[in-house]
């Protein structure tokens, strides 16, 4: 059976990686920052290591790895605390740097695959969100080096997705003043399809990213976004 490491597996979207590859049959180590046998800060090297180290161990092989934990904090770039900015960047850049680094050796064994939870916001940018773009722009930077640094055997793509339906909206609601529903609402609006994605639609993407039928896919960034950018 194939196996997946993903990081950030108690969010939205940790856990519908979790559930959609464990449908499809994967064995799935689901890392977290608190809980778990592969319990991890996903911005820190060390651990990181020991944990692509358990999972080869527990399982006997790496298939892929999912970089899905993030941080998110937002501020105007003049009172952005410069500790939130490395913060971010520690959890959405050098992360995802770390986990590929560490399990390069045994996805490349298995000719597998890593994907990179990008952002819309990484492409387009966004206001108050000055860290969190830059550092979601740099991912798509390192899928590509990575892409041609680890071909043939490795293939290397990333997500960029829209807004999706989880509690990190929480945070855009606060900074903007407003409750849950209606930053829904707001976000929903600026999709042509006139609403935000599931969670489970965008681990369907990276499903299919995993797949057979994506073999000739790398250094590519799909952007399921319910059409908010068109390229």
């Amino acid at each position: 059976m194939s196996v997946l490491l993903v990081t950030g597996a108690a969010g939205g979207l940790g856990r519908a990686l979790v559930e959609r590859f464990t449908a499809d049959g994967w064995l799935v180590a689901a890392s977290a920052r608190r809980d778990g046998e592969f319990a991890a800060d996903a911005g820190d090297s060390g651990a990181i290591a020991t944990v692509v180290g358990r999972v080869v161990e527990r399982f006997g092989r790496l298939d892929l790895v999912v970089a899905n934990a993030a941080e998110l904090r937002l501020a105007h770039v003049e009172q952005h605390p410069l500790e939130d900015w490395w913060a971010i960047v520690r959890t959405n850049l050098s992360g995802p740097f770390y986990l590929a680094r560490a399990a390069a050796p045994h996805l490349a064994e298995a000719w597998g695959a890593i994907v990179f939870v990008s952002s819309e916001w990484g492409i387009t940018g966004w206001p108050l969100a000055s860290a969190y773009a830059a550092s979601k722009a740099g991912l798509i930077g390192l899928t590509k080096a990575l892409a041609r640094e680890l071909a043939p055997r490795v293939r290397v793509n990333a997500i960029a997705p829209g807004v999706i339906d989880s509690p990190q909206l929480s945070v855009d609601a606060a900074a903007a003043g407003i409750g849950l529903d209606e930053m829904k609402r707001r976000y929903a609006e600026t999709a042509p399809l006139g609403r935000i994605a599931t969670p489970a639609e965008i681990a369907a993407t990276v499903a299919f990213l995993a797949s057979p039928e994506a073999g000739y896919f790398t250094g590519q960034v799909l952007q399921p976004n319910g059409g908010t950018t068109m390229a």
